[in-house]
């Protein structure tokens, strides 16, 4: 085991040789300024802060840069003598300082920037924010953007609207799966402040463990990611949780037919610590009979904890608690019972030391996750994974060259069990150690191009050769303005973890994490993408990007006319190619968004039970989330203290192996069967894989809010529906009981908020 961490030795080595005998980027006849911009009031990050300085009496083009993802900003090679600095960012009061700097001196100035209440009223996006702007495959998404979407729980949520968005594929309001431009939910990287969570989407898919009023912003890659994220080949979803406020204690109780919820924020002592905690609870499985015509027998709840501390340098560390715990039927009539809960707990610091050109930020964090089918005491199946990461990433300047960089080392332990059920033994138990290590450099070249290339090193167990996985971003601004750009992106992603879900079961949300894929082989995909954004004026954003992708070693279950979960795998190759469309309209007090999504999955597979059923041992198929077309649509009006939201969606029908007939099969491994006497097992005799495709989807939500304000609180009443014309969407169908189950019905609701201002 001592060759898995060898690479991450020297990445410590390397980083520690940098960090100690590194020249000054500052040269002994210059100056340079660095720091962190946050926010006032909560300590979060404000990542696109701008940060200008005008040398006075010197006639030069002033300088300036905006602050990266940890709000940090470093600019050196200044000129002693008298500067004027401005920073500000987009809602905020802007800081202005004279500075008189002199030969040799590195100055450390972090600014926390106070909100302008009466602009914050009308700034509805952050300066990158926006459905519409897209920078190849990274879009920015704000707790403004998240709620927009209605949703019916009093608050929006990430689930929600993410499903708004072309190219994100949901199976539907049940199970919580999302697939993401070809790519299956468990080749999706979601983080919660750094920390992985398996399975962060509830049981009823409108909800996820990332409410409006939790988020301070996310980082959606629908592709196209940088090195610095390992171990995931098809998206990313960075979330970072609000923080607590710093000053004010505040909080809110939230009511609805759907869910219950509770939160709490508080200083701790000073002003140097701060605590945000959250209780929710689904009321869905006890309310539903009231107003809907069958009881939806469905249970989840989520507890949230997060504590903030500001250290007298420039220090920032955080401690997050999160708990999941999800349960239900997704056939309420003769399904199997789904469970499954997750368990995280992380730590992460930020810090600027003093006189130091170097910003570091560590992470540590546990991830537990356990999936079910059966009784909790006695289990059908059930999976269960441990991860536990500790990460070190630092970024410095030489001159306006900014430099990542990092090293990580991950251990997992994985565990399933299938209880024999499937006539011979399906069980293990594994671990999983990985290391390793990244670079990456943003080269900007004059005020029109942007270049961000690295490559992420990677050493698996029973791998003696690393992966090596180049990446590389580019971006072009004709007018070295933010109204227009080119971007593209390319790139090589692997994964060696296994999740495993059997497609054939229309209905199933369970997963097997599996250590190793067949053959020992590393999934593979290589990820290339073009875009162009375009502020077309009057509040009008466009932006059109495709994309394709080449998969191999994908894990796919073997193929049989048993239609039960196996953890037999086969591989198959395949290919993924598509675009978007969006279109934005952004001025208070309207918010329109229309998307339009197209996309091609195909796989192809070689199988033995495809040369004894279909004559050919080679088959090509459309994978069951290979939605050829999808339509979104949002808007939102704000009427004084009444706001207005409509969703509206579409897709093209998915996927699905169409049945022949029936035969009953005899298994001669334990005894020979009395054929005169006995019944055999029923079997499906199905069609080739994937060849027909279910009816289109399409649904219209509706809510209005109206919001009373009190001198320190604040009532929200939402009332709104879901599936307001009340379409017969198809969930799945049975083809033993040639039954159709549904997604939810017209289902109205009325939600009640109080807040403490």
């Amino acid at each position: 085991m001592n060759h898995i961490f060898s690479y991450p030795v020297v990445f410590i080595l390397l980083l520690y040789l940098l960090t100690t005998s590194s020249p000054k980027t500052g040269l002994a006849q210059t100056a340079a300024i660095q720091g962190i911009i946050t926010d006032r009031t909560t300590g979060n990050f404000l990542e696109g802060a701008n940060i200008s300085l005008e040398e006075l009496d010197a006639g030069r083009p002033p300088r300036g840069m905006a602050t990266d993802q940890n709000g940090f900003y470093q600019i050196s090679n200044l000129a002693p003598g008298t500067w004027a600095l401005r920073i500000s960012y987009i809602g905020y009061i802007a800081y202005e300082d004279t500075l008189e700097l002199s030969t040799g001196e590195s100055r450390t100035i972090s600014v926390a920037l106070q909100q302008d209440e009466e602009l914050m009223d009308e700034v509805v996006v952050a300066p990158t924010g926006g459905a519409a702007r897209l920078e190849a495959g990274r879009q920015r998404i704000a707790s403004r953007d998240i709620q927009r979407v209605p949703v019916p729980g009093g608050t929006g949520d990430l689930a929600s609207y993410l499903q708004a968005l072309p190219g994100v594929v949901s199976m539907g309001d049940r199970g919580g799966q999302l697939y993401i431009r070809g790519g299956t939910p468990t080749e999706n990287m979601v983080l919660v402040d750094g920390t992985m969570i398996y399975q962060p989407f509830h049981i009823l898919g409108f909800f996820s463990v990332f409410p409006a009023d939790l988020v301070n912003e996310v980082d959606f890659y629908a592709g196209g990611f940088g090195p610095r994220y390992n171990g995931r080949m098809s998206s990313v979803l960075d979330v970072k949780m609000r923080a607590g406020d710093r000053y004010n204690p505040g909080g809110s109780v939230t009511v609805s037919p759907f869910l219950g919820e509770v939160l709490v924020e508080s200083p701790l002592g000073s002003d140097r610590a701060s605590v945000i905690a959250s209780v929710r609870r689904s009321l869905i499985e006890e309310s539903s009979p009231w107003f809907m015509d069958t009881q939806q027998n469905i249970r989840f709840e989520s507890q949230f904890l997060k504590l903030n501390h500001f250290g007298v340098s420039d220090t920032r560390c955080s401690a997050m608690f999160l708990r999941t715990y999800d349960r239900g039927q997704l056939d309420f009539d003769a399904g199997e019972i789904f469970t499954w809960s997750n368990f995280l707990f992380g730590g992460r610091c930020v810090i600027l030391p003093p006189e130091s050109e170097f910003l570091f930020d560590l992470n540590a964090g546990i991830s537990y996750v356990s999936n079910a089918v059966g009784e909790s005491s006695d289990p059908e199946r059930f999976s269960r994974v441990t991860r536990f990461n500790l990460d070190a990433n630092l970024t410095r300047y030489i001159r306006n060259v900014r430099l990542n960089y990092g090293i990580y080392t991950l251990i997992k332990s994985l565990e399933y069990d299938m209880h024999d059920q499937f006539y011979f033994p399906q069980r293990a138990k594994d671990h999983l150690f990985s290391g390793g290590g990244y670079m990456e450099t943003v080269i900007p070249i004059g005020e029109q191009i942007n270049i961000n290339a690295g490559t992420l090193i990677s050493l698996y167990r029973h791998q003696y050769r690393p992966s090596v996985e180049p990446r590389i971003r580019f971006s072009w601004q004709p007018r070295g303005l933010n109204d227009a750009e080119l971007n593209l992106s390319a790139g090589r992603y692997t994964q060696y973890l296994v999740g495993l879900s059997d497609t054939r079961d229309a209905s199933s949300v369970f997963t097997a994490w599996l250590a190793e894929p067949p053959g020992g082989a590393r999934s593979e995909s290589l990820h290339g993408l073009a875009g162009w954004r375009q502020a077309i004026g009057f509040g009008f954003f466009a932006s059109l990007e495709g994309y394709v992708r080449r998969y191999e070693n994908l894990p796919v279950t073997v193929w049989s006319t048993l239609a039960e979960f196996t953890t037999d795998l086969a591989v198959a190759d395949g290919y993924t190619y598509g675009a978007d469309v969006r279109l934005e309209y952004n001025r208070y007090p309207v918010y329109a968004f229309a998307g339009y999504g197209y996309s091609l999955t195909e796989y192809e597979s070689a199988q033995d039970h495809f040369g004894v059923w279909f004559g050919e041992p080679v088959q090509s198929y459309h994978p069951p989330h290979d939605r050829r077309h999808q339509v979104n649509g949002l808007f939102s009006l704000i009427l004084g203290n009444y706001t207005v939201s409509l969703r509206w969606e579409l897709g093209t029908g998915l996927p699905y192996t169409r049945p022949m007939g029936f035969d009953e099969i005899f298994f001669y491994n334990e005894r020979l069967p009395d054929l005169e006497r006995e019944f055999g097992t029923t079997r499906v005799i199905l069609e080739k894989p994937y060849e027909h495709r279910t009816p289109a989807y399409h649904r219209f939500d509706l809510s209005l809010e109206r919001e009373i304000i009190f001198d320190s609180s604040q009532i929200t009443v939402q009332v709104g529906a879901i599936n307001v014309y009340d379409r017969s969407n198809l969930f799945y169908y049975d083809v033993y009981t040639h039954r159709r189950v549904d997604q939810l019905p017209f289902a109205p609701y009325f939600s009640l908020k109080l807040e403490k201002r």
